[in-house]
């Protein structure tokens, strides 16, 4: 199946790859651009850390007093992305945001202040979950996400040549932005005829405005769940 792959280029690679191994073939669109802010640290001691990207800990090291917090993230790659940046293992790897925000509300006081490395626009659901338990967050906005003026050549030639299968969305974000990027290029029916895979139900929910033939969503939010989805039978 000829898939297209809407993430930044390093990530795109990672899911070449491994879409490779079963048989895919990919063409990568890095819809978004990621920028660091260069925001400083939030002043103050914090009790712990939570962070629901890899994208979090791409623009700094960690100094000695993060080393110290017990971290809670949400997913593997974000695991991996901030031991790499030299913070410790984490207490927890959760599978979203929800199962995160119930970990901690069991695992901490409700007195503990948490930091948040995070993006400029982020769903405010976690923070509101916390919040409402009696946690104080401290948002660090590290990086923001900017959406590319227009689809990459190769992809809307391949697009509207009918030379894609399908469409792996990652985030409601980038699925919004390449619904707008399609309407703006005026390849609104041959997206439709795609079999797009959304990481979640919340991811999928961006592609609303795409009226798409089949959308389906991961069982569980990651990239296994939604390979799995290339060769599922249509509903």
């Amino acid at each position: 199946m000829r898939v297209l792959v809407l993430r930044p280029q390093e990530a795109a690679a990672r899911t070449q790859e491994r879409l490779a191994l079963l048989g895919h073939q990919v063409v990568a669109a890095p819809i978004m651009t990621y920028a660091c802010t260069g925001a400083p640290r939030p002043a103050g001691a914090f009790d712990a850390m939570l962070a629901t990207s890899a994208q979090a800990f791409a623009a700094f090291q960690a100094d000695e007093n993060m080393r110290s917090l017990p971290l809670y993230v949400v997913g593997a790659r974000t695991a991996q992305a901030a031991c790499e940046a030299g913070l410790r293992k984490p207490v927890s790897v959760a599978s979203d945001a929800k199962e995160l925000a119930y970990v901690i509300a069991t695992s901490l006081s409700p007195s503990a202040k948490l930091l948040y490395p995070a993006g400029r626009d982020r769903k405010s659901d976690l923070e509101k979950t916390l919040g409402a338990k009696g946690f104080s967050i401290a948002p660090w906005v590290v990086y923001e996400a900017h959406a590319a003026p227009a689809l990459p050549d190769d992809v809307a030639h391949a697009l509207n040549a009918g030379k894609l299968d399908a469409a792996l969305h990652y985030s409601r974000r980038s699925a919004e932005i390449f619904c707008a990027l399609i309407a703006r290029a005026n390849l609104g029916e041959p997206a439709r005829r795609l079999r797009h895979v959304a990481i979640s139900a919340d991811c999928a929910q961006g592609l609303s405005g795409l009226n798409a033939d089949h959308i389906f969503v991961a069982a569980k939010p990651d990239e296994s769940a939604m390979a799995a989805l290339l060769v599922s039978p249509r509903p």
